[in-house]
């Protein structure tokens, strides 16, 4: 597909070149907390900067990017990000820590019309029937990209590569994707669903997905489950600092495990997405998650978890290319900027919340019974899940023949 479709190689290049640099300033800022901030509570911070301007604006955006040029957006998030990563690094060297805070929050904001842009346009430029080896090809792209930026920020800090030295890379690395955005052809303006105020857009895309039967259960049973889930990072790192009394970098080596997990998930899923019934494909990383997180409480040694994350990705890559798959075959076209802007909210504003507390969690009762806790409540979920969500049926579009074999 890559090599046939011209539009999908633009596109897909330019997302993961987008991740990429995603990739290494995360990591990037992550390591600068740790260097100035003189408490585990900056993490929790750092992440709730990250989060609440996309639980505050995802459903506006999504609303404003509703009868707009998607190539057109997706090129102005990042040069505008581009623009404040050059404003950043100039001055960074005497910034204080609260400005740290306030660049994530502010890259967060930009960096939200990028995916419901780019995740919208995917169906218009690839067959209905292509649709789950597209999104395949791309999850397996993101993972693979964004293990390598993990990885390379973590070597590199390790040599003592000042974190803003790196955030050179991330502005080089949009800009080259901005410049394979340019490149998508056509144009695609998706309509919007009548001539009405941005608010009564955002109302009735709220509404849409709330009656429609199977969708409005499975983004309320989401929403839950990431409250819980989304917190596994802030963990981690917590878990590296206070109990194996290691650098932040090392998360990234546990992010690699479970993102080679994804990659392998990602090319199963189009080979079973059309035969298996979809609840099964979205129901597991919730256990995977639970036992990954709860080997914690007994392992204190970071390599010894890392099969298991590797577990975990499989499951959560399994659901990530079928949820995006079966939201772009279920929703009505003038609905995608919205679905997917609500999507995109759900799946980081519940990860606020959870966040603050876990935060409170970890600072009250500790590590290893905050882990035993939300791996508890993982397992609860999941079963809860069984009974919760409806039938989503199976899968009907055939398979791309390169990913059978990557799958096989």
């Amino acid at each position: 597909m890559l090599f046939r479709n011209m539009a999908f190689r633009q596109l897909f290049t330019a997302r993961i070149l987008s991740v990429l640099a995603d990739s290494i300033l995360f990591f990037s800022l992550l390591k600068w907390i740790e260097l100035k901030s003189e408490g585990d509570a900056s993490y929790t911070f750092f992440y709730a900067a990250y989060y609440l301007p996309i639980a505050l604006l995802a459903l506006p955006v999504g609303a404003w990017i509703s009868g707009k040029t998607l190539q057109h957006v997706m090129a102005w998030s990042n040069i505008v990000r581009v623009v404040g990563l050059i404003a950043f690094i100039t001055v960074s060297s005497s910034l204080p820590l609260a400005w740290v805070y306030a660049f994530l929050i502010l890259e967060s904001i930009v960096g939200l019309f990028f995916m419901p842009a780019n995740q919208s346009l995917l169906p218009q430029v690839v067959s209905e029937q292509q649709r789950p080896s597209a999104n395949s090809w791309l999850q397996m792209g993101y993972t693979i990209v964004k293990i390598a930026g993990q990885t390379f920020t973590a070597f590199m800090l390790k040599q003592h590569i000042p974190p803003a030295q790196l955030l050179v890379a991330a502005v080089i690395l949009l800009f080259f994707s901005w410049m394979f955005i340019r490149r998508i052809k056509p144009l695609v303006k998706l309509p919007a669903s009548k001539q009405q105020s941005r608010w009564n857009q955002i109302k009735d895309g709220i509404g849409y997905i709330a009656g429609h039967k199977q969708i409005g259960r499975l983004f309320i049973f989401l929403t839950i489950a990431l409250f819980i889930a989304s917190s596994v990072d802030l963990i981690l790192v917590t878990f590296l600092n206070e109990v194996l009394e290691t650098g932040v970098e090392n998360l990234s080596f546990i992010g690699t495990a479970s993102l080679c997990g994804m990659i392998a998930g990602a090319a199963l899923v189009p080979k079973w997405y059309k035969r298996m019934e979809r609840k099964w494909l979205i129901l597991p990383p919730l256990f995977a998650l639970g036992i990954s997180i709860g080997s914690l409480y007994y392992i204190h040694d970071w390599l010894m978890i890392l099969p298991l994350f590797f577990i975990q990705g499989i499951a959560l890559g399994c659901f990530n290319i079928t949820f995006v798959t079966y939201l772009q075959d279920v929703v009505d076209r003038e609905n995608y900027t919205r679905t997917f802007s609500l999507y995109h909210m759900l799946s980081s504003t519940a990860a606020l919340p959870g966040i603050l507390l876990t935060g409170v969690l970890l600072s009250v009762f500790g590590v290893l019974p905050t882990v035993l806790v939300v791996s508890c409540v993982l397992f609860l979920l999941g079963i809860l899940g069984i009974f919760v969500i409806p039938a989503l049926g199976k899968g009907y579009t055939p398979v791309d023949p390169k990913l059978e074999q990557a799958a096989g």
